[in-house]
């Protein structure tokens, strides 16, 4: 297996990008890494015993490029990384730039499979029992059928099933009621083609104040609103912990942080999405993996392994054979 790692155009340093390709190499040694991205950046962060294949290129995509100004590069790091799974180079390929090119760079270069119209961007989001739920979409479409939606769900819930292993995942629709009346036409439509395949699990609409406590193993909603929840959601949690660390900030809260550390830590490990930190562009042709533009090496190593799962989990074959609208 192999899989291209594009380390260039992100607002972190390369060197979290080769911390992360070498420890994921020591842990996954049937996994080999390609390195794309200029070469004289990349060389001065490696070490003697790394055994990475490098593949030069030239230019970046940065975080203030759009997808207009981006296909005026010609040389990329992102754009070859994604042709080298075009042409079965590789098995995969993992970014941490732009989201907003890096989808359609995807679309154009990679092609969508079957009859799936819209590419769904799909992250993992932690939840308070510790199980999860991933999310499609969270920004790709902001104008959707409710045969996108259906679409959607149909390929989450391979991808939960196969790569997650969730027998039977719950699937709910993001809407502003659980009523069968609420929402817009696409949700109505969404929710009549999900309740009549008796292959899902479709528990019916679902607002997002259960989000977090599990009420769904897959949400399905339109980029647009996926994209708010999201945020709203991380925004939530960091507030929180903003608040905590203030108050136990104060002197004569010292003994109760002692006590409350235990809890403490079990929030911060269980809310960490840097542990889960890749979303995955479902619909395309080809396994393409994206991560925060901000990523560590600790979110790097988990994109890689997001790629690695789909890989080794046979997806792309999976998702090919499914039905769709």
């Amino acid at each position: 297996m192999k899989i291209a790692l594009d380390v260039m155009g992100f607002e972190n340093k390369i060197n979290e990008a080769i911390l992360a390709a070498r420890k994921f190499s020591k842990d996954y040694p049937g996994a080999k890494i390609v390195l794309v991205g200029h070469e004289g950046n990349i060389r001065p962060c490696l070490q003697a015993s790394d055994n990475f294949e490098i593949v030069h290129c030239p230019e970046s995509i940065n975080m203030d490029d759009t997808p207009i100004t981006a296909l005026r590069k010609k040389d990329t790091s992102m754009l070859t990384a994604i042709k080298l799974v075009k042409t079965k180079k590789v098995d995969a390929v993992v970014s941490a730039g732009s989201t907003s090119c890096f989808v359609p760079l995807v679309q154009m270069n990679l092609g969508s499979i079957n009859n799936v119209d819209k590419f769904g961007f799909m992250p993992y989001i932690p939840t308070t029992n510790k199980v999860g739920f991933n999310m499609i979409d969270v920004g790709a479409n902001i104008n959707v059928s409710g045969a996108d939606l259906y679409n959607f769900a149909l390929m989450a819930n391979e991808y939960v099933r196969i790569v997650r292993k969730i027998h039977n995942p719950k699937i709910g629709v993001l809407n502003i009621g659980t009523e069968h009346h609420k929402g817009f036409a696409y949700h109505k439509e969404a929710f009549d083609l999900l309740k009549k395949n008796k292959y899902l699990n479709f528990v019916g609409f679902v607002e997002p104040k259960g989000l977090l406590d599990g009420a769904v193993d897959i949400c399905v909603c339109d980029g647009f609103s996926g994209n708010i929840c999201l945020k709203a959601l991380e925004g939530a949690l960091k507030s929180v912990g903003h608040i905590l660390k203030q108050g136990y900030k104060k002197p004569w809260n010292w003994l109760g942080a002692a006590f409350s550390l235990p809890i403490i830590t079990t929030l911060t490990r269980t809310f960490d999405y840097r542990n889960n930190a890749g979303a995955i562009v479902l619909g395309a042709n080809g396994i393409a993996i994206k991560t925060h533009g901000s990523a560590d090496a600790k979110q790097f190593y988990a994109a890689l392994r997001m790629a690695y799962d789909c890989v080794e989990n046979n997806l792309l074959h999976n998702i090919k054979h499914i039905k769709y609208e």
